[in-house]
């Protein structure tokens, strides 16, 4: 008797953990090309290669909100990759496609720029780092 109660106490864990759980609706409606916008004379291409490296990788660990609210000038967005890349937070990144994170987040997130605006939710969604 006793292995048929743990059979079921088993069947009802798993039926409890595979219940799905909504998640919390945020800013569904975003514009990622005003968001990820091409600034500083860089080819549209360049420019969307950045933004999906930027989203395929960065956004892993983290919300894009901070990296597009900071406005860094090129030396601390290079400060910033290095201190990734010394993490060996993104050791799959070839030294292109980081340079060209860099160069991309140099010329369309620096002081010279507003940074972009950004949907409520979202901004009450990310906490700073």
């Amino acid at each position: 008797m006793s292995g048929i109660i743990h059979r079921l106490t088993l069947a009802a864990a798993v039926a409890w953990v595979c219940v799905p759980v909504p998640a919390p609706a945020i800013a569904q409606d975003i514009d990622l090309d005003a968001i990820f916008r091409c600034e500083g004379g860089m080819a549209a291409d360049r420019c969307l290669a950045a933004r999906d490296l930027i989203l395929n990788n960065c956004t892993v660990c983290h919300m894009f909100v901070p990296i597009v609210l900071q406005q860094w000038n090129t030396e601390e967005w290079h400060a910033l990759l290095e201190r990734h890349l010394g993490n060996d937070r993104v050791p799959h990144l070839e030294s292109e496609e980081v340079v060209l994170i860099e160069t991309y987040l140099a010329a369309n997130f620096n002081p010279e720029l507003s940074p972009p605006e950004l949907p409520a939710a979202l901004l009450e969604a990310w906490t700073s780092y």
